[in-house]
């Protein structure tokens, strides 16, 4: 039998060489920098190891090839980054939404039929409203359950009731979300398939899943980046800078004024923003 690895979810398997530089291709390391990776982490293991410790030997590999690529390779950590609270998960998805053209407020309170409600994003398009309802966790071996999809929906239930009662026959399309930054069970989904509950989560759904949706633009959260520590954070934080692309999209002097970082902790977390992200300034997402 060859290394056995462990889940975060404590569930142990044998670790395989094939779904580790998968997982670095999609971070954007060629097919043969990804495997060369995933076969000197194989080699470097021994007994039994847990997924932390083999992330961490990855990216240190996939840095020392490419910066970038380490940072994109980063993403599933720096969505558990987005705490301790959630609520900035809840601020990064909303300006995720906006990135693909929605209008997205956060933590706006909404009638219900029976109660009143605070929704975490309240977000159109067209002629879609859609209530969304944000489960953040900071260990990837807490799955989103069924009780969660139960409790969201019902919600849900309850304020879509006012809501088409106001508009009356407007047209508008009412929908419940449930965004994650973890998996969801396989009951949690099941069932929300059944109610018309909307999952965004990571690795579902397959063309949608969260980690897509931040690819496709490359709307990554500024804890992605190596050199913010977790009092830079709090900063950007603070100063309603949610996503690498804001960084990018300042020029330096504009940054470092907004941030109130110290040149320097400004100067790294700039460059690096800028080798992440495009400039889209002045241009639409």
């Amino acid at each position: 039998m060859g290394v056995m690895i462990i889940k975060a979810s404590g569930r142990r398997e044998e670790f395989d060489v094939k779904k580790l530089a998968e997982s670095l291709v999609r971070s954007g390391a060629p097919d043969d920098i990804a495997f060369d990776i995933a076969g000197k982490v194989g080699h470097e293991l021994s007994g039994s190891a847990n997924t932390r410790a083999i992330y961490r030997m990855a990216k240190r590999l996939l840095r020392q090839y490419n910066r970038v690529s380490g940072m994109k390779y980063s993403i599933k950590r720096a969505l558990y980054s987005l705490g301790p609270a959630g609520y900035q998960f809840e601020q990064y998805f909303a300006r995720l939404l906006v990135g693909y053209g929605y209008r997205a407020e956060v933590g706006r309170i909404v009638e219900g039929y029976c109660v009143k409600h605070e929704v975490d994003i309240n977000a159109t398009k067209g002629d879609e409203h859609n209530i969304i309802e944000c489960k953040y966790h900071s260990n990837s071996g807490i799955p989103t359950d069924v009780k969660t999809a139960l409790y969201i929906h019902s919600r849900f239930a309850d304020i879509k009731k006012v809501l088409e009662l106001k508009s009356g026959q407007g047209g508008t399309i009412y929908k419940g979300w449930l965004v994650t930054n973890t998996r969801c069970t396989t009951d949690a989904v099941r069932y929300a398939e059944c109610v018309g509950l909307k999952i965004v989560s990571w690795r579902y759904p397959e063309k949608e899943s969260l980690e897509k949706l931040i690819e496709e633009k490359r709307l990554y959260p500024v804890t992605i980046l190596h050199s913010a520590g977790r009092k830079t954070l709090e900063a950007l934080f603070r100063n309603d800078i949610i996503l690498a692309q804001d960084i990018a999209d300042m020029d330096e002097q504009t940054f470092l004024a907004r941030s109130g970082l110290d040149a320097a902790t400004a100067r790294a977390i700039k460059k690096e923003a800028d080798e992440l992200c495009p400039c889209t300034e002045g241009l639409p997402i």
